[in-house]
């Protein structure tokens, strides 16, 4: 007894405070039933998990449970399932004054109960008949007969009759969120009648049952409990699964009954642990947690596409494009996996048209090799090299900091040490002999490769410039050598997992050749082998590839990043991908000085580019929650590309008090000679910032006009003296040329979505796409010195003219779908006046139409001849629905306004002639990838779905971060 108390107090202790919950004694008349209804002088009312709740609950375990009151579990779970049945039980707020209006009652509320019993029950006072022996029909209509192994048995009056009951009713068929929108958890594949899958959508309860010291009484011939296989494993279970043996007789007090607690777990969609040692029943409720919580990430997360990269091929009579796609999936463990997709359009001689065709040509994480023969690296204690990951270069596990140290911390115990560092290792690798249910397993896995949520793959293979503009760069020839060079290399795609590692794929075969596990991850890498595992960010950045000149010599080099599994930036020597070398790795320890600004979350993605000082660099914001960054500090970091030494820091200051980061930069490269001089970046407080590194010595690059933004994002005041909210920026700006042909349109969103409190978006204001004038980009003495002048920043909003959402409207697409639709106005932008001077300074677009729902622009923009791409993103309201919707907008950069083609290829009759839509509706939580099709046409795609696009007639140029020039004016 004392044991369980402890247990699910250890249990309960980490449960989500969003969990509601009630619970019962078995027995018993204090609390003898849920919510309240028989509790005599103690409160058990369904509520929120909260300290007030917690308490109740610890306070009766403690003091107020008790036992040898008989066992009547047939009359708890039905206690249970029928509270279920009422409007309480799928409120917001249950048992509260305030809150629970009609739209907080939620009707995918997932709903499971945990037995805790001997097992031996001895009161029949609940009946539902013979549930899993009956032919009936569910509520999604899926037809049961009475039959299916190993769900029917030949006793009524059961407990697993019982639970079958509550997993097949509707519990909920009338009334607010009585709609059938329970997400299905299908951690087993498609297969609607395998147990371990949970396919039901109406509202119902699953129940996970713990027998305590049953092992004993589960050891009937042939129906033997397998403690290391679980309750859907051994060869007991696969009997019952099979037929050839059936579900022993119940009665009451039968020890037979022990049987009935593993059977209305598998019929109820559950699970069951037989726990014999305090020990046991410990894991027994860490499991019961992790995997409740797992459901609850499923319902949050779908399997969705993260990102991919296209190459494409056209020799005249077969056009082949390929693209490279990441998907994770929260069902399976959270794994995830990188496939490689093939479109063909190929002539037909005999019929004289062409043929369209697609395929997977493979999937990485089918192959990856056995855990042994993997290429893991990772860094040599003074990070100058790379090493295997094996555990005799994982340092002294003694010493706090090594690797080894980090890897014997038990996740389930608060990180205390168990010193099974070296079977952590392993199970990293791949090796999946210790994952189970057990006391001494590890987080059980549905694939080895895990999830590939942010990072977008890039493909490295020949040379990554045109021969001409490479020579052009470092002013000799040498780059025709190295093009050359590389012009058969292998080829690899890099991408970034939250396994903990960066993966290299054959970019044919799509076997994983190299891995690399940077030392800034280190500590969080046991917490993937913990059974109570919960998601967790490691390498989810973006990978950037770039060729660089070392002394003489041309390399590619790959930067990564961790967004929101670490505060770091790594770099890689990928020329030869037989040969991987390290160059450096950068975070916090390679800044000094106390006040200086740190390196923050790297959410800012890198660029590699070459500098007026003859050094390539790469060059990136200090990204986001860095130590002491409420001081309203951030900077722009630009590093060494070859050694990672810090070449300069550029710090912004915003206003004391108010967190703040510097976000992904934009570089330009005015004069089209391959080096950078300018970058642009935004920060978290909505201040806009321009970068002057176009000196000849990195000592006097600096923050232009003065240390001053070019701009301040505030929100549309609410009357003329009031001043509006700060508008956080964290995508990168994209550049334009302005159409007078002097200086830059610098654009740029605004939002923030990678917070927990982000996740409903701002209500209370509009978020904003801008277009600013950047005028000084010339490297003249005249524009050098207004640059380095704050006289004429920052620019006002009133300076800029504003663009609205005049109509929503419904719209077709190619394919015959019906699509919401958005148009936007074409107000003019008069830049000069009738005096010649400057009377507008850019424009900007409010994301506003009716009600605000939180629209915002969190994601990188595009271009494409004279229109300019972006996706928005609106967090859904709806609890119930997916968590994100997009709007794909294809707007005039020039004006911040409509274009005067049909960019998206919609119909929609309800519009004047010549009018067409300038934004679609799309499904997913956005990032667009902008491809070109076999047939030459050109789509955007977010996740599964895809807008077809129609350039207009300008050209279509390579898109890089020197593509500037060729942009739209």
């Amino acid at each position: 007894m004392l044991a369980t108390i402890s247990a699910a107090s250890i249990a309960f202790a980490e449960l989500d405070t969003s969990t509601r919950l009630t619970w019962q004694g078995v027995g018993t008349n204090i609390c003898g039933s849920v919510n309240g209804t028989n509790c005599v002088g103690k409160d058990n009312k369904f509520r929120e998990f909260d300290q007030a709740q917690r308490g109740r609950l610890f306070t009766w375990m403690q003091q107020d449970m008790t036992h040898g009151n008989g066992t009547s579990l047939l009359k708890a779970l039905d206690n249970a399932g029928q509270f279920l049945t009422t409007e309480t039980a799928w409120q917001r707020y249950p048992n509260s004054n305030t809150g629970n209006v009609a739209a907080n009652t939620y009707a995918c509320r997932p709903s499971y109960h945990i037995l805790m019993s001997d097992g031996m029950w001895n009161g029949t006072t609940a009946t539902r008949g013979r549930t899993d022996h009956s032919s009936f029909t569910l509520p999604d209509g899926t037809a049961y007969n009475g039959t299916l192994h190993p769900f029917t048995d030949g006793t009524s009056t059961t407990l697993a009759d019982l639970a079958m009951h509550y997993w097949a009713t509707d519990l909920r068929t009338s009334g607010n969120g009585s709609e059938n929108k329970v997400r299905p958890y299908m951690p087993a594949g498609t297969d609607y009648w395998d147990p371990r899958n949970n396919p039901a959508t109406w509202q119902h309860m699953v129940n996970f049952t713990v027998g305590l010291g049953l092992s004993a009484a589960l050891k009937q011939p042939d129906l033997e409990w397998d403690k290391d296989a679980g309750a859907f494993g051994g060869s007991g279970y696969n009997n019952l699964k099979s037929g050839s043996k059936s579900w022993p007789a119940t009665a009451v007090n039968s020890t037979n009954n022990a049987y009935d607690l593993w059977h209305a777990a598998i019929n109820s969609r559950g699970d069951f642990f037989s726990a014999d040692s305090p020990d046991a029943v410990v894991q027994a409720f860490r499991d019961i947690m992790s995997r409740i919580a797992a459901r609850k990430s499923t319902a949050s997360r779908p399997a969705v596409n993260s990102g991919q990269v296209v190459e494409n091929e056209d020799n005249g009579l077969t056009i082949r494009s390929v693209s490279y796609q990441t998907t994770y999936d929260s069902e399976e463990n959270w794994s995830g996996d990188l496939t490689k997709r093939e479109k063909t359009r190929i002539f037909n001689s005999a019929t004289g048209v062409y043929e369209d065709g697609e395929r997977v040509l493979w999937s990485a994480s089918d192959m990856l090799p056995a855990a042994n023969a993997r290429n893991i690296k990772i860094p040599t204690a003074d990070g100058n090299s790379l090493q295997a990951f094996i555990w005799d270069n994982a340092g002294d596990p003694a010493t706090e900091g090594t690797l080894a140290w980090y890897l014997n911390r038990n996740p389930l115990t608060s990180n205390t040490s168990d010193n099974r560092g070296e079977d952590r290792l392993k199970y990293l690798r791949g090796d999946r002999s210790l994952e189970g249910t057990n006391n001494n397993n590890f987080r059980q896995r549905t694939k080895v490769l895990g999830d590939l949520y942010s990072s977008v793959p890039v493909s490295v293979s020949k040379a990554r410039y045109l021969v001409n503009e490479g020579n052009r760069i470092e002013g000799d020839t040498s780059y025709t050598d190295f093009a050359e060079s590389v012009s058969t290399r292998k080829g690899m795609i890099y991408v970034g997992g939250n396994d903990g590692m960066l993966h290299g794929f054959n970019a044919t075969s799509g076997r994983e050749e190299f891995a690399f596990i940077p030392s800034i991850v280190f500590p969080n890498l046991n917490k993937l082998t913990g059974t109570n595992y919960a998601h967790h960010f490691y390498v989810d950045g973006s990978p950037v590839v770039g060729d660089i000149y070392d002394n003489g010599t041309w390399k590619t080099i790959l930067v990564g990043t961790l967004r929101a599994g670490g505060k770091g930036v790594f770099a890689l020597d990928v020329t030869d991908p037989e040969n991987i070398r390290l160059l450096w790795e950068f975070d916090d320890s390679k800044i000094t000085g106390s006040d200086a600004v740190k390196m923050g979350y790297s959410f800012s993605k890198p660029t590699i580019a070459r500098l007026n000082t003859g050094k390539w660099a790469v060059i990136f914001g200090n990204g986001y929650e860095a130590q002491n960054h409420t001081n309203g500090k951030a900077a722009l970091f630009v590093l060494d590309a070859v050694n990672g030494n810090k070449l300069a820091a550029l710090e912004v200051t915003g206003t004391d008090g108010i967190p703040n980061g510097l976000s992904t930069p934009k570089l330009s490269d005015y004069n089209a000679d391959g080096v950078a001089e300018f970058a642009y970046a935004g920060d978290l407080q909505g201040n806009l910032w321009r970068f002057n590194l176009h000196s000849s010595s990195a000592n006097n690059f600096s923050v232009a006009y003065n240390g001053t933004p070019m701009f301040k994002a505030l929100s549309t005041p609410a009357t003329e003296s009031a001043v509006g909210k700060r508008q956080p920026i964290t995508a990168a700006p994209s550049l334009v040329r302005h159409p007078t042909g002097n200086g830059y349109l610098v654009i740029f969103g605004t939002g923030k979505y990678f917070e927990t409190g982000d996740k409903d978006g701002d209500k209370t204001m509009a978020q904003t796409l801008y277009g600013i004038w950047d005028r000084y980009t010339k490297l003249t003495e005249e524009d050098i010195s207004a640059s380095n002048s704050g006289a004429a920043m920052p620019i006002s909003r009133s300076s800029l003219v504003e663009q609205t959402i005049t109509e929503a409207t419904s719209a077709t697409n190619l394919d015959g779908q019906n699509l919401s639709a958005r148009v936007i106005s074409t107000n003019a932008v008069p830049w000069y006046g009738a005096n010649g001077a400057v009377s507008k300074f850019g424009w900007r677009l409010d994301f506003k139409l009716g009600a605000l729902d939180g629209e915002m622009v969190v994601d990188d923009m595009s271009t494409l001849g004279n229109i300019l791409l972006l996706q928005t993103l609106v967090p859904n309201d709806d609890p119930c629905a997916d968590g994100a919707s997009n709007w794909t907008y294809a707007i005039n950069p020039a004006t911040g306004g409509r274009l005067p083609h049909n960019a998206l290829l919609l119909t929609a009759p309800s519009l004047d002639l010549g009018v067409f839509p300038s934004a679609q509706k799309q499904s997913g939580e956005g990032g667009l990838t902008i491809a070109q099709k076999p047939d030459g046409t050109f789509e955007a795609c977010s996740g599964t779905t895809c807008a077809d696009l129609a350039p207009d007639s300008r050209s279509i140029g390579r898109q890089t971060w020197r593509m500037v020039e060729e942009a739209a004016q």
